[in-house]
């Protein structure tokens, strides 16, 4: 296959801004979809590469798959190699265990199947799975499983309607991610099936080429305009695109067919946009993506164990520089070696599976100690044991993924003799707050209506949760007509929402929540923002303690909560200012010393990095119930108090 440098270029336009995305994500909100060009290339040198060998007679399944080890096994298996010590020397018992269970799922190439098992609130935090990149990788290997005996198929039985099949195996890819999109949106997003399409683009690219005559026979005009037109798009893609669109779907096929323009228009090496590609310093670091791409996030996490918190601008460049470095070495010393060597195939075949072998091997030596670590007494266990100080509660009566609680099937605490209720209406950081809650109050219950990324605010539809405005209308509408419910708690992780284009329809759903509850003649209640961290306080703790650090030391300091948290602190400034919701101050209960606090003697205050533990819940809650406890008191005085 003839080597395109316009090609390789276009590697770093994909690697560069996933790098810095990883690193510094304001600096390039979309730099995730480098993984989508990545996606499109590979479908179509592949499938160019297979063609070429059935055209040629020279097709054969274990050439292919020897080859694919000569090119992936060993830069991948290097990086496994030497994160695992240091996962081993940085990472707390679960943590590790995790990092084990990935290791063999990486050594298998099914990483995405096991990352999407592993979602939720009781698995370590994405941001700090040093092999969470992988997914990607699992995804090519099952497309590299599957697509070449698919294509050989065709190539003798159906050779005249690949392009059909292809274009068909596209569409069926992209119909099930949009159906997947609204109820699980990260099934779309690790599963292979649902990304077929982007590879997809770039085999029938492929296809497409090799049927259609020279491309020096069109104009040159048509290169010169589609490869200026679809190089804008996709910088317009990667600086334009953020997180929290839903992606994949709709929105992936931007950038996809930019990238399938620019290879189309690159075979004749005669548009502008072809030439910048195959500029010297972008061939460079497009000979070095893969290796890049395998170390740089691995790195960045390992950064953020180290310093047990994110990195700074300059602890993230850092970590680049070493990315890059670590790049280079293994470029010249692991991969080059391996494929300009001479060893056979059926060698290499063994090899390859050997390692495969290993890996497992090193998960389970892993798994061994993270359980041995993890059942060892001590002031560290102690610590880490607020990882598990969560509602028991919470899977029964919180509403999570696909599955929604109605109003009927609310969780009710306290005492069942109770006349009054008050509710607790919020997102997850609602449901240690109403069990806590339930558990202190004795003269009234305490329901709880919570929902995984849906606030209490009427009409506003978080990124990735449809749902969410259904049900929260018909949350609303039931509490207005519940005469028992007097009073209601608003709990939100308000920088969550505050972040993006949806914020000033979150603070407008806000305030039409607190003002049909207030003119319902409910008490309307308002916490504060809750501080958050960047690594899991119990880990951290546990991690500080072994090294000898102070243990408070891990809580933010109190005006980096006030100057983090100012947007919020401001929302619910503006909410209370009327009258008709009062505010559930955590400045003073939580931050009124120099240092916010992070644990009770030696329980953590928090389960991961932003949900108050039940040791933190059961500090806030008195001071909920004593706001409710003055407005009873002065209702029952008169209206003179309530002036």
């Amino acid at each position: 296959m003839k080597f395109r440098p316009d090609i390789e270029g276009l590697r770093a336009l994909a690697i560069v801004p996933v790098v810095v995305f990883h690193a510094w994500p304001a600096a390039m909100p979309g730099g995730f979809v480098g993984v989508d060009i990545f996606f499109v290339i590979s479908g179509y040198l592949i499938t160019t590469l297979l063609l070429q060998r059935l055209a040629a007679g020279s097709y054969s399944i274990a050439s292919f798959y020897a080859a694919r080890i000569r090119r992936i096994f060993p830069a991948l298996f290097a990086m496994l190699a030497l994160v695992a010590p240091a996962c081993l020397l940085l990472l707390e018992p679960q943590a590790l265990r995790e990092f084990a269970r990935l290791l063999g799922a990486t050594g298998l190439f099914v990483s995405n199947i096991e990352l999407y098992r592993t979602t939720g609130y009781f698995e370590g935090a994405a941001e700090l799975k040093p092999l969470l990149h992988t997914w990607s990788l699992a995804v090519e290997e099952q497309y590299y499983i599957v697509f070449p005996p698919l294509l050989a198929l065709l190539w003798r039985f159906a050779r005249r309607h690949i392009g059909i099949v292809l274009l068909g195996v596209g569409l069926v890819s992209l119909a099930w991610c949009l159906r997947l999109m609204p109820y699980d949106a990260e099934l779309a997003f690790y599963a292979a099936p649902a990304r077929t399409f982007e590879l997809m683009i770039g085999s029938g690219l492929a296809w497409w080429s090799s049927r259609t005559d020279s491309p020096s026979a069109r104009p040159a005009w048509v290169d010169s305009g589609l490869g200026w037109t679809a190089l804008a798009a996709l910088v317009a893609s990667l600086l334009l695109m953020r997180a929290d669109h839903a992606f994949p779907g709709p929105l992936a096929l931007w950038p996809c067919l930019a990238t399938a323009a620019l290879i189309w228009v690159g075979a004749t090496q005669r548009a502008v946009a072809t030439r910048w590609l195959s500029a010297a310093p972008l061939r460079w670091i497009g000979a070095h993506s893969f290796s890049l791409y395998l170390w740089h996030w691995p790195v960045l996490v390992l950064t953020r164990h180290l310093v047990l918190d994110q990195p700074s601008p300059v602890q993230a460049a850092l970590a680049v520089a070493l990315s890059v470095a670590l790049a280079w070495a293994s470029l010249r010393w692991v991969e080059a070696p391996v494929r300009r060597s001479k060893v056979a195939q059926p060698v290499m075949l063994v090899a390859g599976a050997s390692t495969i072998v290993a890996s497992l091997a090193a998960a389970w030596a892993l798994t061994a100690v993270s359980d041995q670590r993890a059942a060892q007494p001590g002031r560290d266990a102690v610590l880490r044991a607020g990882a598990s100080d969560f509602s028991l509660d919470r899977k029964r009566c919180h509403s999570s993924g696909n599955r929604w609680l109605n109003y009927g099937a609310r969780c009710l605490f306290g005492p069942g003799s109770a006349t009054k209720t008050l509710a607790v209406w919020g997102d997850s950081h609602g449901v240690e707050i109403a069990r806590a809650l339930g558990d202190q109050a004795t003269d009234r219950r305490v329901a709880q209506l919570t929902g995984s990324t849906c606030p209490p605010a009427l009409g506003f539809e978080p990124p990735g949760r449809p749902r969410c405005a259904a049900v929260n209308s018909a949350l609303l509408e039931r509490l207005v007509a519940d005469t028992s419910v007097d009073s209601v708690l608003l709990v939100a992780r308000y920088e969550f929402y505050l972040d993006g284009p949806g914020a000033t329809a979150f603070e407008a759903g806000l305030v039409q929540s607190i003002q049909r509850l207030h003119a319902a003649g409910k008490q309307v209640l308002l916490l504060d923002p809750v501080p958050t961290y960047h690594y899991p306080v119990p880990a951290a703790l546990a991690m500080r303690w072994r090294r000898g650090d102070e243990l408070a030391a891990q809580g933010q300091m109190a005006a980096d909560y006030r100057i983090r948290q100012a947007a919020s602190l401001a929302l619910v400034q503006r909410l209370t200012a009327d009258g008709q919701a009062e505010r559930v101050g955590l400045d003073q209960l939580l931050c009124g010393g120099p240092r916010c606090k992070v644990l009770e003697g030696d329980a953590s205050l928090y389960f991961d990095d932003n949900h108050l533990s039940m040791t933190g819940a059961a500090i806030v809650a008195p001071a909920v119930l004593r706001l409710l406890e003055v407005k009873t008191t002065a209702t029952a005085a008169g209206p003179g108090l309530l002036r």
